[in-house]
C-alpha cells in the first residue's frame, strides 16, 4: 500500500531535517605559545687579575637572545652559545653582560676584572690539539703558548714545561680530559681544558 502525507506534514517534515544553524557567539583565538624568556647561561673571565697594559678575556653564553652588549664602553656582541671577548682595561673595572630576548625583561651579569701594580700575570694565549677525536693508539699533539709563567703543567701526563710556545705528545687509550695548567712568578695560575675523545 503507498503512503501519501499532505503537504503541511511534508514541509513540517523537511524542516526537521534541516542544518542547525552556525553558532554566531564570538570564537576563541588560539593560544599563541609564549617566547622563551632570555637567559644568559654563562659570564665569566678567565683572567681575573692582569696587569697594566695586558688583555683579558670575558667569555659568555646566551639563549633566546635578540642583541647583546657588553659594557663599559657599550659594545654590541654577538648571541651566541658561548663566545669570548678580549678587553684591555686601564683599570679595575667591572664589566655588565646585557642580553634582550623577544620579550620579557632583559636579563644581566656583572663580571670585575682587577688590574694590578707589580709582578706581570701569568696567561695562557692558546691551547691547541692535533685533534679532539682520535681512535685508541693514535698519536695525540698538544701544543701551547704561555706568557710569563714559572711553569706549565698538563694533566693527567705529568708534563711539565715553561713559559713561550712548546708541543708535547700522547698516545691516549680513553677519552681523556686534559688539564694545561700556568703557574706565574706571583703564584697567580690560568688554566685551560679540552676533552679527547678515543674510540
Amino acid at each position: 500500500m503507498r503512503l501519501i502525507l499532505p503537504a503541511a506534514l511534508v514541509a513540517v517534515a523537511l524542516a526537521g531535517c534541516s542544518k542547525s544553524p552556525k553558532p554566531t557567539g564570538p570564537v576563541a583565538a588560539a593560544a599563541t605559545p609564549a617566547a622563551s624568556p632570555v637567559r644568559i647561561t654563562q659570564f665569566y673571565t678567565s683572567t681575573p687579575f692582569i696587569a697594566r697594559g695586558e688583555s683579558g678575556l670575558l667569555c659568555y653564553g646566551v639563549e633566546n637572545a635578540k642583541s647583546v652588549w657588553l659594557s663599559p664602553p657599550r659594545k654590541e656582541i654577538i648571541a651566541a652559545v658561548t663566545h669570548c671577548e678580549e678587553v684591555t682595561p686601564t683599570a679595575t673595572t667591572t664589566y655588565t653582560l646585557t642580553a634582550e630576548g623577544a620579550s620579557g625583561p632583559a636579563a644581566s651579569r656583572d663580571v670585575t676584572v682587577t688590574v694590578t701594580v707589580g709582578l706581570p700575570h701569568v696567561k695562557i694565549i692558546e691551547v691547541q690539539f692535533t685533534t679532539l677525536d682520535l681512535r685508541r693508539g693514535d698519536v695525540l699533539g698538544i701544543c701551547y703558548q704561555v706568557q710569563n709563567a714559572e711553569q706549565v703543567d698538563i694533566a693527567p701526563i705529568g708534563y711539565k714545561g715553561g713559559s713561550g710556545k712548546h708541543c708535547t705528545t700522547d698516545h691516549p687509550v680513553r677519552t681523556t680530559t686534559y688539564t694545561v695548567t700556568a703557574v706565574g712568578p706571583g703564584g697567580d695560575k690560568d688554566k685551560e681544558q679540552a676533552t679527547v675523545k678515543v674510540h
